[in-house]
């Protein structure tokens, strides 16, 4: 399956007769340094110090083909590696290494023109080639605030995603996967090689070959680990964010209703009790039910469910100083501590609170077991399992293990632990829950992803195109199910627009799940005036039109690892001029979506693989190529093509949505 060629003082290994390690004495595999690099918070934002390292080339290297293990070494340092085939992938395992090595840089072949993909949530463009990527979780990825001052704060700090996944994928089809949870970067600028650094020495890291997309994607996403099957209803509806209270529920939903849109989902972001912060309004971090802001909602949330329409709640693993979770979880020793002892307490934006410890098994069933008795059996249907990356860099943890070392695996503690309350509670395939933070081994147990918190804006790096952008890198990763928050939740000096609400809001009717949140108070609604009303209502209901579509597209992604929003290159291998394109995708292997993501544009160019394609909106039947097409507000460009399993389904759009 693999083989090693010498040839003078260049190894070379190929997987399947692709070169995927190369190795001479001055393009070395392997370099290793004893010097700690040290990462921090400082004013709220993680940096990185102390970075200089005394790096040592590991220049020689010996193949034992009876063992198979290479062992590199230079000056006084070596590392060895096991090759080893597990299900049809090559496993590099580190077998042994001088003492003292706590940085390595590994090098894998690379074409100069060849393009890269993949990285977990990635914003500003698909093809990472020239790129450096840091493997890094941040809650908050705004570039916008990162580049330029607000009320006189300029961020700055490391550059990070919400949801890093340590994976590439080349055009080609060859991927480079590795679990371990360190900081580490792709360096994706060498014209011979592809560079992978990690602040540890990774036990194992797979490389795999495909010679087309579903084979790839099989293979990778048995890595990363696959969806659940949403339920139908996830996909029938729009889901709305509400705040507020009991009264301002329930005048949303009958505006909703009375539009003719059909409201599959209410998510009570408040459902604890709220309280004003620096950034407005936020949940009450007691994950307890606050009977004063929402009477009867166990009755109601019965009601509604009933009706068709599910309820959803949300949580985090923080909790205020005031309520009584946090004086229960101290008692028993749950929280992350400080250390000079006692519970370590942070303003979360004009409000104190402590933060549970993930490491402490006995903590996570105590979680557990609040999930399901004070969220699962009052009916919820689910929930957003929200904040999952933050970890204090000088935290105490119950593991004893260093904070900065647990911070990449954060999210996946605090996942694992949502699905596992909701598979105790034998809830099953009928309840969701979401998560905006991830990192290797989340695949396996988020059930629906989100492409992060985003400005309400137009920017390429932190608005509706960026959304896009992390949705179809996020694909190319193995995480295949997302969802974007319909207007982004973030705004910087301007409020939210009517324009790129009904915009933002017409790409998600193209999406599994169609989540409008709230966001700014003073940002744009569905409801702020009549003519968005009736426009929300169209969306929605071409949204539900879909979904025997979109089930199925869901369905496969849970059981082959296909993502339901697909980068071109996924559906047309052979066209490489597609595979960069990051402004249109392909929704299944039947539709094409080309989102208007620029404001005051009416008319969209679009590329349209080879074959026959058929406009959504109008009937008419286009071939391959270069194409413009108008794009009013409410019909961005779609295509179809003819005779498809579901062209039947979408020949009806024209009588009813044309």
């Amino acid at each position: 399956m693999f083989r090693v060629e010498l040839s003078g003082e260049r190894l070379s290994v190929f997987l399947k007769d692709r070169l995927v390690l190369a190795h001479t004495p001055d393009d070395p595999f392997v370099t290793v340094s004893k010097s700690k690099g040290r990462l921090h918070i400082k004013d709220g934002q993680w940096h990185i110090s102390d970075f200089s390292a005394d790096k040592v080339s590991l220049t020689q290297s010996q193949y034992n083909s009876g063992r198979s293990t290479i062992r590199f070494w230079g000056g006084n340092m070596s590392a060895t590696f096991l090759l080893t085939v597990v299900e049809e992938n090559l496993v590099l395992t580190l077998q042994r290494s001088s003492a003292g090595i706590c940085r390595v840089w590994l090098n894998f072949a690379a074409n100069p023109k060849q393009k890269v993909f993949g990285g977990g949530a990635q914003y500003e463009t698909l093809n990472l080639r020239g790129k450096r990527l840091p493997m890094w979780v941040l809650e908050k990825q705004i570039n916008w605030a990162r580049k330029n001052p607000v009320n006189g704060l300029k961020l700055g700090g490391l550059a990070g995603s919400p949801n890093p996944q340590p994976v590439y994928v080349t055009e080609d089809f060859t991927f480079v996967y590795t679990n371990s949870p360190s900081y580490g970067t792709f360096d994706f600028r060498g014209a011979k090689h592809h560079r992978a650094e990690f602040w540890d020495l990774p036990s194992a890291i797979t490389i795999g070959t495909a010679d087309e997309p579903a084979e790839l994607m099989r293979k990778l996403t048995r890595l990363t680990g696959r969806p659940a099957v949403l339920p139908n209803w996830a996909v029938e509806g729009a889901w709305l964010e509400i705040h507020g209270g009991m009264q301002p529920l329930l005048d949303k939903l009958e505006k909703t209703v009375g539009s003719g849109a059909a409201a599959s989902a209410l998510l009570i972001r408040d459902w604890t009790g709220e309280r004003e912060t620096s950034e407005g309004k936020c949940p009450f971090y007691d994950w307890t039910w606050n009977r004063e802001l929402y009477p009867r909602l166990d009755k109601l949330i019965s009601e509604l469910t009933i009706r068709g329409v599910r309820v959803l709640a949300y949580i985090n693993p923080h909790l205020s100083i005031e309520g009584q979770l946090f004086a229960e979880a101290s008692q028993k020793g749950y929280l992350i501590k400080k250390h000079e002892g006692g519970n370590y307490i942070t303003d979360m934006g004009g409000f104190m609170a402590g933060h549970l410890d993930l490491s402490n098994p006995d903590a996570c069933l105590w979680y557990k077991e609040l999930i399901k008795s004070n969220i699962l059996a009052l009916g919820f249907s689910g929930y957003y399992a929200d904040m999952g990356a933050f970890l204090p860099d000088d935290a105490i943890l119950f593991s004893k293990e260093n904070p900065v070392r647990a911070h990449n695996k954060w999210p996946l503690l605090w996942s694992r632990l949502n699905r596992q309350a909701i598979r105790e509670a034998g809830r099953g395939s009928d309840t969701v829950f979401i998560a905006r933070t991830g990192f290797a081994g989340t695949g396996a147990h988020t059930m629906l992803a989100t492409t992060g918190e985003l400005n309400s804006g137009w920017g390429a790096s932190d608005g509706l195109p960026a959304a896009l952008n992390a949705a179809l890198s996020l694909g190319m990763s193995g995480i295949g199910l997302c969802m974007s928050e319909v207007g982004g939740n973030v705004s910087f000096m301007a409020g939210r627009t009517k324009e790129l609400f009904l915009r933002w809001l017409e790409w998600a009717a193209f999406t599994p799940v169609m989540y409008v949140v709230e966001g700014s108070a003073k940002g744009w609604q569905f409801d702020s005036d009549e003519d968005t009303l009736k426009e929300f209502s169209r969306m929605v209901n071409i949204h539900s039109t879909l979904a025997p579509f979109l089930s199925a597209c869901v369905r496969e992604c849970a059981s082959d690892g296909m993502p339901v929003l697909r980068s071109m290159i996924l559906s047309f291998p052979e066209q490489k001029d597609l595979a960069h394109l990051n402004t249109q995708y392909m929704l299944g292997d039947e539709m094409l979506v080309a989102p208007v993501l620029r404001k005051k544009q009416t008319e969209r160019t679009l590329v349209l693989p080879e074959g026959y394609w058929v406009h959504l909106w109008t009937g008419r039947q286009y071939t391959g190529g270069e194409t413009t097409v108008p794009a009013p507000i409410g019909k961005p460009p779609v295509f179809y093509r003819p005779g498809g399993k579901f062209a039947n389904l979408f020949d009806t759009f024209l009588s009813k949505f044309g």
